[in-house]
């Protein structure tokens, strides 16, 4: 590691370390998503806490694909951690019967993390435990509430936020999470499936599902962290964003064959493609 990352590193630990001196017992609470942003913040925690001093909260919903949810029930045992030793609660959640939320306004991010974390924070307290640490980092700050909503919930509800803390940006903390074996360090950034759908157009079961189906479909084709996004008023119409590496290596019989062709198949009548990598 070199002395950057090594800084960075170490600033990071002793922010945590500060943890230890408040709670009950110094315990902390994670949101975990099973993201880079939040495998660091876990893995970080949990080497200078110890596992008895880390509960990790994952909501589970409709908002996620099937291989998000696995990826988050998996990560203690790929990274070494017997199940029996680190305590995870999974915490259900139903958005789709947020009347608020399903009409999808521009403020959506900050309603449902206003929601969920309220929803962290009581199960914490019901362990007597008062600090929830997330996983924003510098990149989300940066970007304020205009292009991040979410992080005024942040604000009102108190919670702690290390990543962002310590300076540290995507590529500072996917670099350190591959210095800490972590297999997330190159795992495509991610966002729940309402963020395909544009603002006023309702959120429901059908649109979310589609979403994640016609990804499935582009992901099986090798274009690993697509994104399907969805036109206001044109159902049978969507835009296309790929990672860098897949768009700079797209030929026309690739667009044609990997792309248009399995989308077509799922009764896509236009589809457009972003030429501005994601």
């Amino acid at each position: 590691m070199n002395k950057e990352l090594e800084h960075r590193q170490g600033q990071l630990f002793r922010h945590l370390a500060g943890f230890k001196r408040v709670g009950r017992m110094g315990r902390v609470g994670i949101a975990f998503s099973g993201g880079v942003d939040s495998s660091l913040l876990l893995g970080s925690a949990l080497d200078v806490l110890g596992p008895k001093n880390v509960l990790v909260l994952h909501a589970r919903s409709c908002l996620q694909k099937k291989q998000e949810q696995a990826d988050a029930d998996t990560w203690a045992e790929r990274h070494g951690y017997p199940a029996d030793l680190l305590e995870q609660r999974i915490i259900r959640i139903e958005p789709l019967t947020w009347d608020d939320f399903v009409a999808n306004p521009e403020n959506r991010c900050y309603l449902c993390k206003r929601r969920l974390y309220s929803l962290f924070l009581k199960t914490l307290a019901q362990e007597g435990i008062s600090t929830l640490l997330d996983g924003t980092n510098a990149d989300d700050l940066s970007q304020g509430e205009t292009g991040r909503p979410g992080l005024r919930a942040l604000l009102e509800l108190g919670i702690h936020t290390p990543l962002a803390d310590c300076g540290l940006d995507k590529k500072t903390i996917r670099l350190l999470s591959q210095d800490m074996g972590l297999d997330t360090a190159n795992k495509p950034s991610s966002s729940c499936l309402a963020t395909r759908i544009p603002h006023t157009m309702s959120i429901t079961s059908e649109r979310l599902n589609r979403i994640a189906n016609l990804e499935q479909t582009l992901e099986a084709q090798g274009f690993i962290g697509c994104r399907i996004r969805l036109l206001q008023d044109l159902q049978e119409t969507l835009t296309v964003q790929l990672q860098e590496t897949s768009l700079s290596q797209l030929s026309y019989d690739a667009i044609q064959k990997n792309l248009l062709a399995p989308l077509k198949k799922k009764n896509v009548d236009k589809i457009y493609l972003d030429v501005e990598a994601r």
